[in-house]
C-alpha cells in the first residue's frame, strides 16, 4: 500500500473535496486506507516540482518526487517518476510489473497479453481502468 499511497498522493491534483472525479475517487480511497495524502505530498514533492499534467493525447500524467534516504530503491536512486493514466498506455511503457508479493517481475509476452485482456474486458463493460507505473531515477 506504500507504493499506491505515494503514487496517488503525489501524482494527483486537488484534494479529497475538490479534485476531478477520477482523482477524487483515488484520494478518497487512500484516505479510507488511513493514508494522509497531504503529508505524503509535503514529504515527497520538492519545491521545484517537475510534473507533466494529464493530457488527452498522452492519456497519462507524470510527476517526479524526491525520496528519503530511508526509501528502499533498487539502486538507491534519489528520485522517482510516478506515472498514472489509461492502463493500455501505461502498460505499453512497462517492462516489469509488481507481482502479488510486491516483487519486480519481468513482463513476459503471456503476462502482457493477460493484462491487455483484463483491460479490454473492463472496457467492454464500460469500465475505465487506471494504470500506475514508476521508475527510480
Amino acid at each position: 500500500m506504500d507504493f499506491i499511497g505515494q503514487a496517488v498522493s503525489c501524482n494527483t491534483i486537488g484534494t479529497d473535496t475538490d479534485a476531478q472525479a477520477t482523482e477524487l475517487a483515488m484520494l478518497k480511497f487512500i484516505k479510507r486506507c488511513d493514508i494522509e495524502y497531504q503529508y505524503l505530498r509535503s514529504k515527497y514533492i520538492p519545491k521545484e516540482m517537475i510534473r507533466f499534467q494529464f493530457d488527452s493525447s498522452r492519456k497519462r500524467m507524470s510527476t517526479i518526487i524526491e525520496l528519503d534516504d530511508e526509501e528502499p530503491t533498487e539502486h538507491s536512486y534519489p528520485k522517482r517518476l510516478h506515472v498514472k493514466g489509461a492502463s493500455e498506455i501505461v502498460l505499453e511503457c512497462c517492462t516489469h510489473y509488481m507481482n502479488a508479493n510486491g516483487e519486480k517481475t519481468f513482463i513476459e509476452d503471456t503476462k502482457r497479453e493477460e493484462l491487455k485482456n483484463v483491460i479490454q474486458n473492463y472496457a467492454k463493460g464500460a469500465l475505465r481502468t487506471i494504470g500506475f507505473a514508476y521508475k527510480d531515477l
